[in-house]
């Protein structure tokens, strides 16, 4: 008997660990080419597909996005208005709402941001420095990291990005949210 109470212990320890993990993301890439690919991205995690996309078009389509990913959607938008909106932006997925702010001010402060749901923050920051910083980041929190890199070199290369996420018991979304400013650091906010 107190083996196989032992063994269902077990049973139920590793089955809790395993679903505890949450998806694993793998690459964002551009669903096309062209001036407007910064628009439309592809997401690959280790459940499946989603995509990014902005819900406006025009000058100002920069400031909004919608996210899709297997089981979850949500937006990201900036709060503010103004040339400086976008270092402070909101996320709102189903139920987990949180923020993305640049930590510093000034010509460099896209290379440094935090990224919180309330419970936990992830820092987000180039791993470089220089003109091409912005092609290697790393997010940082107290349950792992990712490294966010692009996968070529030269001007398509914001087109591309490898993710080597370390992170698997952060909520996806959260994860999302950091991965956010180094796309949007790479593709939009250096062309500006």
């Amino acid at each position: 008997m107190k083996n196989l109470l032992l063994i269902i212990t077990i049973i139920i320890a590793f089955a809790s660990q395993i679903t505890a993990q949450e998806s694993s993301f793998s690459s964002f890439s551009t669903a096309f080419s062209g001036s407007d690919a910064w628009r439309d991205w592809n997401i690959s995690t280790s459940s499946g597909s989603g995509s990014l996309r902005t819900a406006f078009s025009g000058d100002d389509g920069w400031k909004k996005w919608n996210f899709t990913l297997p089981k979850v959607t949500g937006t990201i938008e900036t709060v503010f208005s103004g040339e400086d909106a976008w270092q402070y932006w909101r996320f709102y997925f189903d139920n987990i709402n949180g923020t993305i702010r640049t930590v510093f001010s000034g010509n460099d402060a896209w290379k440094t941001w935090d990224v919180s749901d309330g419970k936990t923050t992830l820092r987000v920051s180039t791993v470089f420095s220089g003109e091409d910083g912005w092609t290697d980041w790393n997010v940082s929190g107290p349950n792992g990291s990712m490294r966010i890199n692009t996968k070529f070199s030269g001007n398509g290369a914001w087109k591309d990005w490898n993710i080597n996420d370390n992170m698997p018991e952060v909520n996806q979304v959260l994860k999302l949210a950091a991965i956010f400013p180094c796309i949007y650091s790479g593709a939009i906010r250096i062309r500006r």
